[in-house]
């Protein structure tokens, strides 16, 4: 049996996160924020759903963060680091930058009210308009539709959830229950919106072997099917554009902590290992 060394996952996390194409950064003398401990763990998501990349300017631009001592604001580029364009200037954190399905808005978490909250804005970084307004919000997820963001909270109690709020009327629901494991709010919505790709710890407390697998649902919660069996952890699902895949990290090559990239079929077949193992830690 084994426990999980939650600051490897972290960050493996967060290279799963880039590896879904979120979080390229531009070294302009500064450096890609990791996120705190307590209050930004990075949330592997889909392709489509994060629309990490549009079309402007002759290039798909990405939109990213970078840093210099407290600060962080936002920044677009074009993939070879022409068209530099800084989005945000605020003396507080401005993180997770997500591009809508059509290009036009990103989503964004910002401490600039005072407390981590979701912001949308135009790509070009006007008009900024704050979405929540209670407890500790984060990681905007643009579901398919265009219409509605996921974004995970920390609540008063230190209490983990996913909530989801219509742009239109602000008004937040909830969608996965409260749970004192961050690790485990890790949803990824399929470009159809009709299903969601997370890790899941289900095997884990049935076998008590520190063990994480990938699992696939209807978004109303049916259909529960696990896509990896096995001792090892498996995490950070991304699917790929047409939903007819899904990428994942896994220890599955037999050391704990050595995490190779995998991809597989939605039903769980035709596994192929895309990647060498490595071991994953928290810079500095």
């Amino acid at each position: 049996m084994k426990g999980y060394r939650k600051s490897n996952l972290l960050w493996l996390m967060i290279v799963g996160f880039l590896l879904s194409g979120c979080g390229q950064a531009i070294s302009q003398k500064k450096s890609l924020v990791t996120p705190s401990l307590e209050s930004s763990q990075t949330v592997p998501t889909s392709t489509e759903t994060s629309s990490p990349t549009v079309q402007s300017n002759g290039c798909k631009k990405i939109a990213f963060m970078v840093t210099s001592g407290k600060n962080s604001d936002i920044y677009s580029a074009c993939p070879d680091g022409s068209n530099l364009t800084q989005l945000t200037d605020s003396p507080s954190m401005d993180t997770t930058p997500a591009w809508s399905p059509d290009g036009q808005t990103i989503a964004f978490a910002s401490s600039r009210s005072g407390s981590s909250q979701i912001y949308i804005m135009g790509g070009d970084g006007s008009n900024p308009i704050k979405l929540t307004s209670d407890y500790e919000n984060d990681f905007p997820i643009w579901l398919p539709n265009g219409k509605q963001i996921a974004f995970r909270t920390m609540d008063a109690k230190g209490l983990w959830s996913w909530r989801i709020v219509n742009i239109e009327s602000a008004q937040v629901s909830q969608f996965t229950k409260p749970s004192y494991d961050f690790f485990y709010q890790t949803p990824a919505w399929s470009p159809d919106g009709n299903k969601i790709a997370y890790m899941s710890l289900l095997e884990q407390k049935q076998r008590n072997d520190g063990s994480s697998q990938i699992h696939v649902k209807n978004v109303d919660g049916s259909r529960d099917v696990a896509l990896t069996n096995d001792i090892w952890a498996n995490v950070n699902p991304v699917w790929s554009p047409s939903g007819a895949k899904i990428a994942f990290l896994s220890e599955r090559d037999g050391t704990y902590n050595m995490f190779a990239l995998y991809v597989m079929s939605t039903d769980g077949k035709d596994i192929q290992k895309l990647s060498d193992p490595s071991i994953l830690k928290i810079p500095g």
